[in-house]
Parts: structure tokens; C-alpha cells; sequence
């Protein structure tokens, strides 16, 4: 994954293999390795694991949505296809009724320009008039013949035919009243569709899943900055302590050889006096038993001085 211009290897590395890929890649371009920062918990790693997560919830919850209007759009063609079957049915029954109505005419002798015949279409209108969405209408003079009809009262043939126009108008209805459900749902996928036009989204939501990607991203840079300093300071804090420890043991060193010097400095005061007493020594002979007891006593005092340079010699050796 690139962030302006870094680039993030989300790998599994140990905190030692970041900081090394972070002091090793200066001068070869910003690569930086975001892993595991430990075997029990890294931050990075969750972090990371987090944005995943939230991105993916979005991307799937989107397509989740988009499914769903797929499938109220699928659910929207199936129920019109299911009411033009149902149109097409109704549409039959009062094609059927209208049949057995010619039928009934032709066999009750009415003739077709007859006015009982013509009472009876007038009678027709004013029930076509009456229905939902009809473009008929009834003229005045139309309406003062059909009170004239009703008051001298129906023939047989008249009501038997209107009863079975009732029926007919009936199938008419429900036919008219399924093409408008069609029509609505038939509107509601084209706006449907519309929307999608404007606004895809599941575009929305891919950009949205990016830009939680691309925020992670950059706060796992500055978290493994932080982890690089924090790194850093730690190997200047031991640099600085080994210094003061080789500091102290040089002071010490220094210590034993002052020490050292002394010691041969009182080994040639010694030399001096065994040379004096020496000298004396062949000025003296009335004493010469006192000085060879002295003389001794110095050879001793001598002799313990040279196994302590000696010590301290081999202690400095250590």
C-alpha cells in the first residue's frame, strides 16, 4: 500500500526487523515494514486489523443494501409480470361475459336497432361512465332519457344483460386497478435505476473503505516513527552507559598505576638508604654487627615492597 509516497509492507516482522528496515532504508526510498510488533500484542497489527474490518463492514454492508435493491427491483418485475397474467385474465372473463350477453340478445329476438336495445347501451354508458378512469361522459339529455328508462321500468332481457354487464365491469375494475399497481411499480424500479445513476453505492463505498485504509496507514507510519525513536533513544541510553562504565574502569586503572609509581617510588628511597647504610657500612666496623641487623631489616622491608608491585602489576594485568 502506498501513502503519499511511503510505501507499507503490512507484513508479520518483529519490532528488531522494523527498526532494522528503518535505519537500513534511508537513501533508498521510504519503505516501511508494518508487521507483528510482538508474538502477544502489536498495536500496529491491530490497528491495521481494525481498519480492515471497518473498511470491509462498509463494502459489505453496502453490497448487502445494493443485494437488497436488486432484489426489491427482481420482486417488482415478478408481481408485474404476475399482474399482466392477472390483466390478461380478467380481460378474458369480461370478453367471456360480453359473449354470453350477445348470446342471451340474440336468443331473447332482440333486434340490434331496436329502441329497447338502444335504452340498453344508454343504460351501459351510464355504468362505463361510472368507472374509474373512464374518459365517458353522460350529456344531460343523456341523463334525462336514462330517468325516463328506470321509471318505466327495465325488461327482462335489459336486466338479465345489465346483471351480467355488472359482472363484466367488475373483471373490468380489478383489470384497470392491477395496470395502475404495474405502472407504480414500474415507476418505482425507473427511479430506482435513476438513483443508482446518480449516486453508485457501492462506488461511495469503496472510496469510503480507501479512505479509512489510507487514514490507518498514516497513523501506522507515525505509530512506527514513534517505535523507531523510542528505539533509537534506547541505544543512545546504553552507548551513554557503556561509556561512563569504560570511563570508570580507565579512572580505575589509572588508580592502580598512580598506585604503581608509588610503590617504586618508595622501592628507590630503599635502594638509596641500602646504598647509604652500605656505605656506612665500610666507614663503620666498630658497629658493624648494628648495621648488618639493620641492613637486614631493610632487605626484609625491601622484599615485602617487590611482591606488592608485583601484585599490583598482576592486578592491572586483570
Amino acid at each position: 500500500m502506498k501513502v503519499n509516497n511511503t510505501t507499507i509492507f503490512m507484513g508479520d516482522t518483529s519490532r528488531d526487523e522494523r527498526h532494522g528496515t528503518v535505519r537500513n532504508g534511508q537513501g533508498q526510498g521510504n519503505t516501511i515494514f508494518a508487521g507483528n510488533l510482538s508474538k502477544n500484542f502489536d498495536p500496529i497489527a491491530e490497528k491495521r486489523k481494525q481498519a480492515q474490518k471497518q473498511a470491509m463492514k462498509i463494502v459489505t454492508d453496502t453490497w448487502a443494501g445494493d443485494r437488497k435493491i436488486d432484489d426489491d427491483i427482481e420482486g417488482r418485475r415478478q408481481r408485474i409480470s404476475q399482474l399482466q397474467e392477472e390483466i390478461g385474465m380478467a380481460k378474458k372473463e369480461a370478453m367471456d361475459i360480453e359473449k354470453m350477453r350477445e348470446e342471451l340478445r340474440a336468443s331473447c329476438g332482440i333486434d340490434p336497432d331496436s329502441q329497447e336495445e338502444q335504452d340498453l347501451k344508454l343504460l351501459e354508458k351510464e355504468k362505463e361512465a361510472r368507472m374509474p378512469g373512464s374518459n365517458v361522459h353522460i350529456s344531460d339529455e343523456e341523463a334525462e332519457r336514462i330517468k325516463e328508462i328506470k321509471a318505466a321500468g327495465l325488461t327482462e332481457y335489459q336486466e338479465r344483460s345489465l346483471e351480467m354487464k355488472d359482472y363484466a365491469v367488475d373483471w373490468e375494475k380489478q383489470a384497470y386497478e392491477m395496470k395502475k399497481e404495474a405502472e407504480t411499480e414500474r415507476a418505482v424500479i425507473t427511479a430506482t435505476k435513476l438513483e443508482r445513476l446518480k449516486k453508485d453505492p457501492m462506488v461511495g463505498a469503496q472510496r469510503q473503505a480507501e479512505e479509512i485504509m489510507e487514514a490507518a496507514s498514516k497513523e501506522i507510519i507515525g505509530m512506527l516513527m514513534d517505535e523507531a525513536k523510542d528505539h533509537i533513544d534506547e541505544e543512545m541510553e546504553e552507548m551513554k552507559e557503556a561509556a561512563e562504565k569504560k570511563a570508570e574502569e580507565e579512572e580505575e586503572q589509572e588508580e592502580k598505576l598512580e598506585k604503581i609509581k608509588e610503590k617504586k617510588e618508595e622501592q628507590e628511597e630503599l635502594t638509596e638508604d641500602i646504598l647509604e647504610v652500605t656505605q656506612q657500612l665500610t666507614e663503620m666496623s666498630s658497629t658493624q654487627l648494628d648495621i648488618q641487623d639493620e641492613l637486614k631489616e631493610m632487605m626484609q622491608k625491601m622484599k615485602l615492597l617487590e611482591e606488592d608491585i608485583k601484585g599490583a602489576a598482576v592486578d592491572n594485568k586483570i
